[in-house]
């Protein structure tokens, strides 16, 4: 309960600081633009997030059926496990994990680090190789996505919502700029 209550009064001191912060020139007259040209806004960030959706989605599906691994029924009832231990409320993590009847899935898992990825981008891997191309392709739509979804809320937010997504697009940006910057 008390974490609850800490993460209501983070949420509450969030959008007080941004409702500050909205009303410091000239962020006001930035929303009042954003508020006037609302369509064009939302086409752009849509497009991006429905384009970064497909683009994401497909790196995802190309990495399952390159890798080909076909859960067991046990496999399958791990991941009902791991969702439910995840999931709300608490009686649902008390119940049983065992599946009934068929069970299929499948399964791929990938990782890398950012300077890995960013040296395959100088020795252009990217371009030559799948593996690193499908690589790139889902990064490329997890960030668009993000971008399209902020993006939205960014646009039909109301002005402490706007400084709130627009600060914390523009942290995770710089974050991951200064990750590529400064790795091997």
């Amino acid at each position: 309960m008390m974490q609850w209550i800490k993460m209501l009064g983070l949420a509450f001191a969030a959008i007080f600081v941004g409702a500050v912060i909205s009303e410091i020139p000239p962020f006001p007259g930035w929303f009042k633009m954003v508020d006037a040209h609302q369509t064009p806004w939302l086409v752009a960030t849509g497009s991006a997030a429905v384009l970064g959706f497909v683009l994401m989605m497909g790196g995802i599906l190309d990495l399952i059926m390159v890798q080909d691994r076909i859960l067991t029924h046990e496999d399958v009832e791990d991941v009902e496990r791991s969702v439910r231990m995840a999931a709300r409320p608490v009686t649902w993590r008390a119940t049983s994990y065992r599946v009934w009847g068929r069970a299929t899935g499948r399964e791929g898992s990938d990782e890398f680090t950012l300077a890995a990825m960013k040296q395959a981008w100088r020795s252009g891997a990217w371009c030559r190789e799948t593996i690193w191309r499908r690589r790139f392709i889902t990064a490329t739509g997890a960030a668009l996505l993000a971008i399209g979804l902020f993006g939205i809320a960014f646009t039909l937010g109301p002005p402490p919502i706007k400084v709130l997504t627009g600060g914390a697009l523009l942290y995770a940006m710089g974050r991951i700029g200064w990750g590529v910057l400064n790795t091997a």
